[in-house]
């Protein structure tokens, strides 16, 4: 038996059927190294203690556990030229141990000296379906941030974050994508050239999700943690009143980040998301000045060399416009991203398990109603829009529905 590089096994493990960073995190700590973890799930009988894994999906993990996955991942990482970090690695961004659900690894195309520590990062979200506004707005912010010491982040998606981008290159600036898929997929499909291009200027493409994984609804909630995790601050350009972005900011709340809103049309429901934001105190952007000074930016000229934030010659980056040959595009692609989450969670079970004398957090919800993150970040959300519940970033949410309680 071939015996890998222990970041090859947690590659593995985060591969399986519906394992996700935290069961890689916990399987590795029970069993006690990477290489054990992936050799015990092989076999049904060692995932019995874990009793919040259904059956079907033990049984599914267990015989999707094959050392030919190994192989494959490999050979697409040597083919894409990609790199990767795990959570034991010293390099891996430490920021990123410090949010709820950290990755258990990251793949990375193109400049990963990027994800430095030193550096300022900004998020850069919105619609998918942006008015004429938004679009030049995240276009503007994109090109005259990139003049400046920061790096735009975005999930790559069409629409505010490719406009965003899109500015940002005009200027030259540097990007960070956080991919909902495999970084040998380039998904949406009309932005390939937009990555290609992201990836010439210095740029870099970022996922947890193994080479092969294709893109699907559930993880576009749980990449955005990644995103407002990379962050400083998160600017919301344009947002409906379920988008995505809110869950962007929600977390970036909670993450102690900064939370940005552009200033909007009242009369537009396009933008229902910002309303919400500027009555829930998000800072209210009038201009790209406003970020400039808030972090102390310099033109970024002063800043840096080209040198300092260039990647090892070795990793150089490979066009994705081939992606779309990869075998996985006879799997069916869900096009609409976010707007298919289920909203048909049992709502009463989730506020019975919010109190109304105390606050609690996002673990302990989870814990409580075992309702997938993916499921309950949205649905969060929009109690939390209609005032039926409130967040007091750190200590969680409180019920407000049958409560007077001020909590300080």
């Amino acid at each position: 038996m071939t015996r890998y590089d222990d970041n090859i096994y947690i590659a593995g493990l985060q591969s399986l059927y519906n394992v996700g960073a935290t069961h890689v995190r916990r399987f590795i700590e029970d069993f006690g190294s990477p290489y054990d973890a992936w050799d015990a799930v092989k076999k049904v009988e060692n995932l019995k203690p874990y009793t919040h894994i259904p059956n079907a999906d033990k049984r599914a993990i267990a015989s999707s556990a094959k050392d030919e996955k190994l192989d494959y991942i490999i050979h697409k990482i040597d083919e894409y030229k990609m790199d990767f970090t795990t959570f034991l690695d010293k390099d891996f961004p430490s920021i990123l141990n410090h949010i709820y659900n950290p990755p258990a690894i990251l793949f990375m195309r193109g400049n990963r000296a990027l994800l430095d520590k030193r550096l300022n990062r900004i998020a850069l979200v919105g619609a998918r379906r942006c008015s004429l506004y938004g679009r030049n707005v995240a276009r503007m912010l994109g090109k005259e941030l990139g003049k400046y010491s920061t790096i735009i982040v975005s999930g790559g998606a069409r629409g505010i974050d490719a406009h965003g981008h899109e500015g940002l290159l005009s200027s030259q600036g540097y990007g960070i994508v956080v991919m909902g898929c495999g970084l040998d997929i380039a998904y949406p499909r009309e932005n390939t050239k937009l990555f290609d291009r992201i990836l010439q200027n210095n740029g870099l493409l970022v996922s947890e999700y193994p080479p092969g994984t294709p893109p699907s609804a559930k993880h576009f909630p749980a990449r955005n943690r990644i995103i407002s995790g990379l962050s400083r601050g998160v600017i919301v350009v344009e947002a409906k009143a379920s988008s995505g972005s809110l869950i962007t900011a929600d977390m970036a709340v909670s993450e102690g980040r900064d939370v940005f809103v552009v200033p909007c049309n009242l009369l537009d429901h396009t933008a229902d998301g910002n309303k919400f934001l500027m009555r829930n105190g998000a800072f209210v952007l009038t201009g790209y000045e406003d970020i400039v000074k808030e972090y102390h930016l310099t033109l970024r000229d002063m800043f840096s060399t080209k040198e300092t934030l260039s990647p090892p010659n070795k990793k150089d980056s490979m066009s994705v416009k081939d992606s779309n040959q990869i075998g996985n595009q006879g799997q069916g692609v869900d096009t609409q991203g976010l707007s298919m989450l289920s909203f048909n969670v049992d709502r009463s079970l989730l506020l019975s398990e919010i109190p109304h004398d105390r606050c609690v957090t996002v673990s302990d919800i989870l814990k409580a109603t075992s309702i997938p993150l993916q499921q309950l970040q949205p649905l969060l959300l929009e109690l939390e829009m209609e005032g039926a519940i409130e967040n007091h970033p750190p200590r969680g949410y409180i019920n407000m529905t049958r409560s007077d309680i001020l909590v300080h």
